[in-house]
């Protein structure tokens, strides 16, 4: 009896292994752990078919098939701005499709906090919804500006100001930038522009157009120029080597911005390929 009862229970377990399996497997990931508060969130989306057989993503009752379920260490839920977008769609059996979407424009995420938030997908097969893994991120104020200017709107549309600074995510330190209405001190934007080492000095600089220019260290090795429009999107990325001296941002008599010093480095003209050399790859001139 013993022996039939543990054959019976192999059994089971061969059977409902294929089920164990079948699922629509989601996962989330975010850019950093740490935001700025008023800054974009953008949160990449996995999701993978491993059903066994090809799934129509819709969600019950007209309901998107895509949702977030965010909240504070308290528990409270962060309020919703508008529903997540995502039309009905095939996804066939075995592949996976990947989508990013901006917290930020979903979700009330100005406060300070740490928070945690995972994806859920609809899953028809048994009617709820499969959560990814928990992820965790947090929120903080902005730091006391380290340069700030006010600049009148070209086109008599009012009075802006540029606002500098850095914040520290776990293994980096980024230079920010933000965008503020003078009138109704509204954010219009807030960006990362990029990883900065803060040792070194950032130089920015308004032209007469009313674009900021702005070169800072990137990486030991590499300085950052960015040209950043009235409205706060970057118009222009350039990167110099830094073992060839610092670039310096020059403002001209005609109001215009210009760069001296350095050498530029085009990142797509480096060579491709394997990091690592055969060992019948040798130099011309060595003995056999």
């Amino acid at each position: 009896m013993r022996a039939l009862s543990t054959f019976f229970g192999l059994i089971a377990l061969i059977v409902s292994a294929p089920l164990a399996v079948a699922q629509l497997e989601v996962s989330l990931s975010l850019e950093r752990d740490n935001y700025v508060s008023l800054e974009a969130i953008e949160a990449t989306v996995t999701i993978k078919n491993s059903v066994g057989k090809d799934v129509v993503l819709g969600g019950p009752g007209g309901n998107p098939w895509l949702n977030f379920q965010i909240h504070d260490t308290s528990g409270a839920l962060a309020n919703p701005i508008r529903a997540v977008n995502v039309q009905p769609m095939v996804l066939r059996n075995g592949e996976s499709l990947q989508r990013k979407f901006q917290l930020d424009r979903l979700y009330y995420l100005s406060e300070s906090g740490t928070y945690i938030i995972r994806a859920a997908a609809y899953f028809p097969e048994l009617e709820k919804y499969n959560l990814s893994r928990p992820h965790r991120f947090n929120v903080q104020q902005p730091r006391p500006a380290k340069w700030q200017e006010v600049f009148a709107v070209p086109g008599g549309r009012g009075y802006r100001r540029f606002q500098i600074f850095t914040f520290n995510d776990t293994t980096k330190a980024y230079v920010c930038l933000s965008v503020i209405d003078e009138e109704t001190k509204m954010v219009m934007s807030r960006t990362a522009l990029g990883s900065v080492m803060v040792e070194k000095e950032i130089q920015p600089a308004l032209d007469r157009n009313k674009h900021l220019h702005i070169v800072y260290l990137g990486t030991p090795t590499l300085y950052v120029y960015q040209q950043v429009d009235p409205v706060g999107n970057i118009t222009d990325r350039k990167y110099y080597l830094a073992a060839k001296g610092a670039p310096k941002l020059n403002k001209n008599p005609d109001g215009s911005v210009s760069i001296s010093g350095g050498s530029i480095y085009d990142p797509s003209l480096q060579p491709k390929g394997d990091s690592f050399r055969k060992l019948s790859d040798r130099p011309p001139g060595l003995p056999n």
